[in-house]
This record gives C-alpha cells, sequence and structure tokens, in this order.
C-alpha cells in the first residue's frame, strides 16, 4: 500500500538535522507532561518515535485517500447551496478522514487535546498532504491560525476555542484588502471596541479570503492608526455558522 512518508525518505531527513533535540527539548519543555498525559514522550528518542508513528499515519491518509479523493475534488468543486458555500464531496471526506486520524490541532499544547508537535513536524505533514492535494491542504493547513490565538489571547478565549480546533474546526485567516493585497502594513479595516456593548465593531472590507467559509475566522484589523504591531486577539462576535475572531495591529 502506498505511503507518502515511507515512499519519500527524503522527508525523514528533517528528523535526523542537528538542532532536532533542541527543538523537541523547547517544545516538550524537558518533557514536562510525561506524568500528566499518556502520549507525551519521556525522552527525546520516544518524540522522535512518536513522530515517526503520526508521519507515518498522515502518509498513509494523503497516498490512500486525499490523492485518490483529488480529482473528483476538482472536478466537483466548491459550490453555493442556499446562500452558503460546500465544498465538494470528496473534500468532506478528507476532513473527516483527518479528523479520524487525530490531525489536527497539531502544534497545540496536550492539554487543549493537540498533539504539541514542533513546526518542522507539522512542515513534514503539510509537504505530504500538499503533494496529494495541494487544495485541500490549504484548508488542512490553516489550522496553524490558532497559533496566534494561543501566543495573544487569554485563557479563556484559549480554552473555548482550542479544542475546536483540535477537533477539526477549519479556520481562516482574514487578511487581504482590496487595496491592501496581502500587506499587513497597509491594512485599513478599522476596530472599534463598543464599550456599550463590550464588543469590536469592524468598518471595512475583506477580499479573496482563502477558506473563507471556515468554522473559525481570524480576522485582521487596524484597533489604532499608528499601531504596526500585533497586540492581542479578542473574539468578536458569533455570524450564522462562523465564530470570528479579531487580532489588532
Amino acid at each position: 500500500m502506498a505511503n507518502y512518508y515511507t515512499d519519500q525518505p527524503e522527508i525523514a531527513f528533517h528528523l535526523e538535522h542537528p538542532l532536532m533535540k533542541r527543538i523537541v527539548e523547547l517544545k516538550e519543555r524537558n518533557y514536562a507532561d510525561k506524568d500528566k498525559y499518556d502520549d507525551a514522550p519521556v525522552n527525546y528518542e520516544d518524540a522522535i518515535e512518536n513522530y515517526k508513528r503520526i508521519l507515518d499515519i498522515t502518509g498513509d491518509v494523503a497516498a490512500n485517500i486525499i490523492e485518490p479523493n483529488s480529482e473528483a475534488v476538482d472536478l466537483e468543486g466548491p459550490h453555493l447551496i442556499d446562500n452558503r458555500m460546500h465544498y465538494a464531496s470528496k473534500t468532506y471526506e478528507n476532513l473527516d478522514a483527518t479528523r479520524k486520524a487525530g490531525l489536527w490541532g497539531v502544534s497545540m499544547p496536550r492539554q487543549y487535546g493537540g498533539l504539541n508537535l514542533p513546526n518542522v513536524v507539522f512542515s513534514m505533514l503539510s509537504e505530504m498532504i500538499s503533494s496529494a492535494d495541494g487544495g485541500f491542504q490549504n484548508i488542512w493547513s490553516l489550522q496553524s491560525c490558532i497559533d496566534t490565538l494561543y501566543e495573544f489571547g487569554n485563557d479563556e478565549q484559549r480554552a473555548k476555542y482550542i479544542p475546536r480546533i483540535c477537533n477539526g474546526e477549519t479556520m481562516s485567516m482574514d487578511l487581504t484588502e482590496p487595496d491592501a493585497g496581502s500587506d499587513l502594513q497597509r491594512v485599513m479595516l478599522k476596530a472599534t471596541f463598543d464599550e456599550k456593548e463590550n464588543c469590536w465593531r469592524l468598518n471595512g472590507v475583506k477580499r479573496f479570503i482563502t477558506n473563507g467559509d471556515s468554522d473559525i475566522h481570524l480576522v485582521l484589523a487596524r484597533s489604532e492608526e499608528a499601531r504596526t504591531t500585533v497586540a492581542d486577539c479578542l473574539c468578536l462576535s458569533t455570524t450564522s455558522a462562523t465564530e470570528v475572531l479579531m487580532c489588532a495591529i
């Protein structure tokens, strides 16, 4: 049976990099989770074996589910039903397969249901899924937008949103604007906090959003005229089927 990991030995090269041991020590915080979680590695060798198992599972899913579905996905394509975007039917099969394989929330800590993988391993997984279907890789890899919430959100927001991504809900990063393209510094979408309603109000336009009908949106907006760095990540509102997060710049 084909496997995009074992059939492409060059991918495993990254696990042999001299810096990998230090990367794992930092990600695992010197293996602090080993007494809390059964799946947490106890040392470097255990961590590498764990990564290899996850890579093998991903290689199997990529080669035997995602790639065979790719032509049908291209032929059917996403489409509107009752003014909502629906993926091609085989895309839903891909989502189901990756969820059952536990390939969501891969970079998130175990306390939220994540796999706590280093970015180098996430990139290896992403490369295999991209080889099988570049379009689906875009949908799947956007889960990494949750990293922004993890870094800049508060504990309440982390507890609310991160487990949802670990369970396979999809994300998008709403960056592009008509007059700014994907240039973050030129973003003009204005975010103003409504003290009375305790929420953020957005005034402006976003356009060409990849996976724009996702379950959770990370929206980049400008909360102060002169600010040019990411400051915080806040929940804005809930639309009919979509949660919206705001990242102020």
